[in-house]
């Protein structure tokens, strides 16, 4: 069938709401439960209650959310890896909480959709420096495995090299939100911002920042590595800031520079369903769900 799931909306034990499953949650950026890594993809960690919730209902699979801020009135969408966040508690990695603008401990509704296979994807990286990656489809087709939807108008952050690249999400075909577990794929590059005839972004008017870019950041494994944006900075609760740093609000206008377009097959190594059940009580098993 089709049905999305039901439940409540609080802790995981509400009132079915039309078939829909829906909670509320505080939020935290992976970080905090030892789990920088997400910062790799689009993996949220979520409390056991919630297994409980969708377990009873006839879910699709993969299991994919809708993520929202009501005060901010921001939304994007992600996988789960594993139920294994505190009651009332979701993680999220960082690069996702700032596209939600949302700072540590914000209130979450965390809502179980379906969405349709991505059939196009247009991406314009936020630096120049992207062009100097020998191989750019190679290291984000990698990277993208990681992934299990794209919403349009989000940042995504990709480490690569020790440094951590951001791309736009300007397109996404054949809705603003797809899933891109297992399917072919036409990616688009757009030029890079800032990319006319120097490699320094032109100051955009009406930004609040003195600059365009993101500085360049260390590798995800120095928690000790700093952001360079002015706005919607987080620290940890250990004072150092997160690893993926999304860039300043930028322009989203086309350049003229010639574009590629190539099918990418997008094989995830995960196996959303089979593994979900089994990692709810294997906090170490961190390949995804």
């Amino acid at each position: 069938g089709t049905g999305f799931g039901g439940g409540g909306f609080g802790h995981g034990h509400g009132q079915d709401r039309g078939g829909i499953f829906q909670e509320q949650y505080h939020c935290y950026s992976v970080a905090y439960a030892d789990k920088a890594h997400l910062e790799k993809g689009d993996k949220i960690l979520l409390p056991p209650s919630a297994f409980d919730s969708l377990a009873r209902l006839q879910v699709d699979y993969p299991m994919l959310f809708r993520l929202e801020s009501s005060d901010k009135g921001t939304m994007t969408h992600s996988g789960v890896l594993e139920f294994t966040a505190e009651e009332g508690s979701c993680y999220i990695p960082f690069w996702m909480m700032q596209n939600l603008v949302l700072e540590e401990g914000s209130l979450l509704t965390v809502t179980n959709v379906s969405l349709p296979k991505a059939t196009f994807v247009k991406l314009q990286p936020q630096h120049v420096d992207f062009l100097e990656i020998s191989n750019p489809r190679a290291v984000l087709e990698h990277a993208l495995r990681n992934f299990s939807c794209v919403t349009k108008g989000d940042v995504i952050c990709v480490p690569y090299n020790s440094r951590n690249y951001h791309f736009m999400l300007q397109q996404v075909q054949p809705a603003d939100a797809a899933c891109i577990i297992e399917t072919d794929c036409n990616v688009d590059f757009d030029a890079p911002l800032g990319y006319k005839d120097s490699h320094t972004a032109p100051p955009k008017p009406g930004l609040s920042s003195p600059s365009t870019t993101p500085a360049p950041s260390a590798p995800s494994s120095n928690a000790g590595s700093t952001s360079s944006m002015p706005t919607l900075r987080k620290q940890r609760a250990d004072g150092t800031s997160s690893e993926c740093p999304s860039p300043t609000p930028s322009s989203m206008s086309g350049t003229s520079a010639a574009k590629t377009t190539k099918m990418m097959d997008i094989d995830h190594d995960q196996n959303d369903t089979s593994t979900t059940k089994k990692k709810m009580d294997n906090h170490d098993d961190d390949d995804g769900v």
